[in-house]
């Protein structure tokens, strides 16, 4: 992710009637300390279709926390799979062993993306806590175990 995508996110997240729409601040801040865990999803023509913002845990100090995750339609389904994939690889090469995730339980796009991810660990996809303000958000957990630790 790169500053000149950040209108796109932004624009994006307003979509969403439950996501924060990120200031440019953020945007930067995410790109320039969290830079492995933020992606944008571009078509070969150019044009940008989803985007995942996350970023390394510090309790526990081994996991994934997934800020937002959005993709324009009709690209849901090939973005949640793309990000799936390359959060797997991610989780793999950091040593993550749990991946948290804050959704609605009627959004079936981000339980889609939470289902994918615990089908390519081979785990268990745990419901935690509401999230207190969180305009009814539950908490989500993959516990992936331990994973093999490469460079953060």
């Amino acid at each position: 992710m790169e500053p000149k995508d950040f209108a796109f996110v932004r624009e994006l997240a307003a979509t969403f009637p439950t996501f924060t729409v990120p200031s440019e601040y953020i945007l930067w801040f995410f790109t320039r300390f969290h830079s492995r865990y933020c992606r944008i999803l571009e078509q070969e023509s150019g044009d940008l279709r989803a985007y995942l913002l996350a970023m390394p845990t510090s309790n526990p100090g081994d996991g994934i926390a997934i800020w937002q995750v959005a993709a324009t339609t009709p690209n849901e389904a090939f973005a949640l799979e793309y990000f799936a994939s390359y959060l797997q690889e991610l989780a793999v090469g950091t040593g993550t062993t749990s991946v948290f995730f804050t959704t609605q339980q009627e959004s079936v796009a981000s339980l889609r993306l939470i289902r994918s991810l615990s089908k390519l660990f081979n785990c268990k996809l745990e419901q935690l806590n509401v999230v207190p303000s969180g305009q009814g958000e539950y908490e989500f957990r993959i516990s992936i175990g331990a994973a093999p630790r490469g460079p953060r």
